[in-house]
C-alpha cells in the first residue's frame, strides 16, 4: 500500500475543518467555561475552560481520521485493505460528521440555541451503527477494525462469519437507537446504552461459539 491522497481526503478535509472554523468565528461570544459533557437528561454535568476545550475539540476532529487514515500502514495485514477501501473512507467520513456534528451542537447549545442533545446523540449514534452493520460482512481480518478476536484473527472463517452475524444485528441495533430520540430525555440513555452494550457483547460470543464448534472442542 502507498500513502495517497484522493478526493476522500479533500472532502474529509473540508468537513473536519468546518467545525473548527465555526468554533473560532464564535469564540469572543461564548463563555470562559463552556460545557464539555452532557448528562444523561441531557445536560451539562462538566465544564472546561474554552482556551483549552476549542483547540482541543478542533484539533481532534481535524486529525482523528488522518489518523485513522495512516493505521494501515502499520497493519502486518495491510493488504487486506484493499479489499474493503470504500467502507473504510466512508467510516472515516461517517466519523468526521459524527463528532464535528456533536461540537457544533455543544457549541450552539453554550450560545443559548434551543439545542437538545439528548436527541441528537441517539439519532447520531444510531445512524453511526446503521452505517458499521451495513457495511461490517465486508471486512477482512486486521489489527484495527472490525471485531478483533484471539478467534476472529486466528481463524479467517470465524472472522468472515462473526462480521456478517454483526452487520444485521448492529443495523437493528441502530434502528433502536435513532427510536430512543422520541423517549423522554431522562430515559434515552439508560435505554441506549444496554443496546450499545449487548450489540457489541453478542458478536464476541458468536465468534467464541464458532470458533469452538470449528476447532471441534464443542
Amino acid at each position: 500500500m502507498k500513502f495517497r491522497w484522493n478526493r476522500w481526503d479533500t472532502v474529509i478535509l473540508v468537513l473536519a475543518l468546518l467545525p473548527g472554523v465555526f468554533a473560532w468565528a464564535v469564540y469572543d461570544r461564548l463563555p470562559d467555561r463552556v460545557p464539555s459533557h452532557f448528562g444523561p437528561s441531557g445536560k451539562p454535568d462538566d465544564y472546561s475552560d474554552k482556551e483549552v476545550f476549542i483547540p482541543m475539540m478542533s484539533g481532534l476532529i481535524l486529525s482523528l481520521p488522518f489518523f485513522i487514515k495512516w493505521l494501515p500502514f502499520i497493519d502486518p495485514r495491510r493488504e487486506n485493505y484493499r479489499k474493503f477501501t470504500r467502507f473504510y473512507e466512508i467510516f472515516r467520513l461517517v466519523l468526521t460528521l459524527f463528532l464535528g456534528g456533536v461540537f457544533v451542537a455543544t457549541l450552539l447549545y453554550t450560545l443559548g440555541y434551543p439545542v437538545n442533545l439528548s436527541k441528537i446523540m441517539p439519532v447520531g449514534l444510531g445512524l453511526l451503527w446503521i452505517v458499521l452493520g451495513n457495511f461490517m460482512g465486508q471486512v477482512r481480518p486486521n489489527w484495527f477494525f472490525g471485531i478483533r478476536l484471539p478467534w476472529t484473527l486466528e481463524n479467517e472463517e470465524v472472522w468472515r462469519r462473526t462480521h456478517r452475524f454483526t452487520g444485521p444485528l448492529w443495523v437493528g441495533a441502530g434502528i433502536l437507537i435513532l427510536f430512543t430520540a422520541l423517549l423522554p430525555a431522562g430515559m434515552t440513555f439508560w435505554v441506549v446504552l444496554p443496546i450499545l452494550i449487548l450489540s457489541s457483547l453478542l458478536p464476541m460470543v458468536y465468534a467464541y461459539a464458532v470458533y469452538r464448534k470449528l476447532s471441534g472442542d464443542s
